[in-house]
């Protein structure tokens, strides 16, 4: 008996830490172009892949909600092999630079309407041509650079960096990174972007971090990533937390970063049965996704394995308030029965803002279930008894800001 009431509680407690590291399910592979170094964003609540080596010029769309891919219209663009950057802008899907597979550098700067599923050629990129760059966007403003080039001379790995207006469809150059950097990776949040890993001459492969602040023009050091130096890894960010992962070095390893507190915390490993290098990853709503790559030292080199990361918890904030941004707020029970109520105790919160929060209840496909008031007191208990058995999630909400923490009904 004791043996039994043991075994119970480590997997309670195992099951306890999974959900703490977030929850990665298998979706569809991808069906594209049997290659690498693809292009990835998000709009339109769905996400686009394509292009990559071997002069591929195919774009598929990926529907969450059904899991199923749908190829449209190709790039109009020259194929690009060398890692050109990606990124969304409002309902707009960018590609920019990269190289063919005869190592020439294009400056091409596409825009996608993903509602017409056509491309528009934009002011070209006005730096040097150059392969695995960097991108990140800010109030809706996009920065690229960073980067490789090679020419008779040899190899040049650099550090400028360029911000693309949208709107006035101008660039202007900004402030050069600290460290030249190639094969790195990149994402914003908190109203600022960050880069780091990859590697230069000095140092091939490294795991420092970068953080760009636009309104001071201006880098700073970060934390580095704990763990073993890599390049050609992948990057993405929900709400205000980044994520990195993969790499050449094939490390299952997978982090969130905080920037409010300026610190990563190990989440739940990759789940394929190995890394990959040249993977992409982006985000839709409340979920990441990640996969794809290569690995030139593997049987089969090429991989269309495709993942879906939930994370345990959700923090968004901007520079209106930082409240939100350090709320204490426990809820319990967590996994809960039929027959419990839901506590969550808000600690340090005055109850001027208290009275103004919203609570709200999705489900996991992010449908809004339930919406309760605060009773003007920091401690709120509330049914769930009408929910199925699953997985939800709680958010408290103001204006501006929210936290988000899931919940499993058993």
């Amino acid at each position: 008996m004791n043996r039994v009431i043991i075994s119970l509680f480590s997997l309670t407690l195992s099951f306890n830490i999974l959900i703490a590291q977030g929850i990665w399910v298998k979706k569809a592979d991808y069906p594209g172009c049997f290659t690498h170094s693809q292009i990835a964003f998000s709009v339109g609540g769905k996400g686009y892949v394509g292009l990559g080596s071997d002069s591929c010029d195919d774009i598929w769309e990926y529907n969450p909600e059904t899991d199923t891919w749908t190829e449209k219209g190709n790039f109009p663009g020259l194929g690009r092999t060398e890692r050109p950057v990606s990124f969304a802008i409002g309902d707009k899907g960018y590609v920019a630079i990269g190289a063919d597979d005869f190592g020439t550098y294009s400056n091409s700067l596409w825009q996608y309407n993903h509602t017409t599923d056509t491309w528009q050629e934009k002011t070209p990129f006005p730096g040097q041509g150059r392969g695995v760059a960097v991108s990140f966007v800010i109030d809706g403003k996009a920065y690229i650079g960073a980067g490789v080039y090679y020419d008779i001379q040899g190899q040049h790995i650099l550090s400028d960096f360029w911000k693309y207006d949208p709107q006035e469809d101008l660039w202007t150059q900004i402030a050069d990174i600290p460290i030249p950097l190639a094969a790195a990776v990149a994402f914003s949040a908190a109203g600022k972007g960050f880069v780091g890993s990859g590697g230069n001459q000095v140092t091939p492969e490294i795991n420092e971090f970068y953080s760009y602040d636009p309104q001071e023009d201006s880098w700073t050091q970060v934390q580095s990533v704990p763990r073993e130096p890599t390049v050609l890894a992948t990057a993405f960010s929900i709400g205000n937390q980044g994520y990195f992962g993969m790499g050449l070095d094939d490390s299952q390893l997978f982090f969130e970063y905080n920037p409010f507190n300026d610190e990563w915390i190990q989440k739940a490993d990759y789940p394929d049965f190995k890394a990959w290098d040249e993977g992409i990853g982006f985000s839709i709503g409340n979920k990441g996704y990640m996969g794809l790559g290569d690995d030139i030292t593997f049987e089969t080199p090429i991989n269309r394995s495709f993942y879906e990361y939930t994370p345990d918890s959700i923090i968004i904030s901007n520079v209106e308030s930082t409240i939100i941004s350090e709320l204490k707020i426990c809820m319990s029970p967590n996994p809960i029965t039929h027959d419990n109520l839901l506590t969550l105790k808000m600690e340090g919160i005055p109850l001027r803002i208290i009275n103004t929060l919203m609570i709200n209840v999705y489900d996991a496909q992010g449908h809004l279930l339930n919406t309760i008031q605060p009773n003007g007191t920091a401690s709120l208990s509330f049914s769930v008894a009408d929910l199925p058995k699953g997985v939800y999630f709680i958010s408290v909400q103001s204006k501006n800001n929210q936290w988000c923490k899931k919940m499993i009904k058993t």
